[in-house]
């Protein structure tokens, strides 16, 4: 360990922040998939999608579009008055299973507003977090003297 004054660089603090701003979709996707990847980029806050999370993203744009695409053919069917059958009946499967995966990968990414809301029994912890900001808080002695002077 080094002795003696620290220079300014070393005491430089540099933030981690996760994410590399709004990425952009990859250029190998289709246009519903590149939209849809948009769509839920915006939905999130700056620099929220790091490498890892673009993964699960690549996996939920996918997901979203086979939705669509077997949705719009459940409607199809209806509009045409074929909407029973085994064959339907499989679509509707396929389609409730996918719709459950979207959900379970937006909410690993925290997209959905319930994967960000504070659960009850945190409500009250957070209420009672102090309103002081970090570089707010004085020592006790340093309160008291600041007291006497004033």
């Amino acid at each position: 360990m080094a002795r003696g004054r620290k220079s300014g660089a070393s005491l430089v603090v540099v933030p981690l922040v996760p994410g590399q701003g709004r990425p952009e979709p990859p250029a190998d996707l289709d246009s519903f998939e590149q939209e849809a990847w948009r769509q839920v980029v915006a939905a999130l806050p700056a620099h929220w999608i790091d490498p890892a999370g673009q993964i699960v993203l690549r996996r939920l744009v996918a997901q979203v579009a086979a939705s669509e695409k077997w949705e719009l053919r459940l409607r199809q069917l209806r509009a045409e008055g074929q909407d029973t059958g085994e064959d339907v009946a499989e679509l509707v499967a396929m389609q409730g299973a996918v719709a459950k995966t979207i959900a379970h990968l937006l909410s690993q990414l925290r997209a959905t507003p319930r994967s960000r809301m504070v659960s009850r029994a945190a409500g009250p912890q957070v209420a009672r977090t102090s309103s002081l900001r970090p570089w707010e808080i004085r020592s006790r002695g340093q309160a008291q003297a600041s007291t006497i002077n004033e």
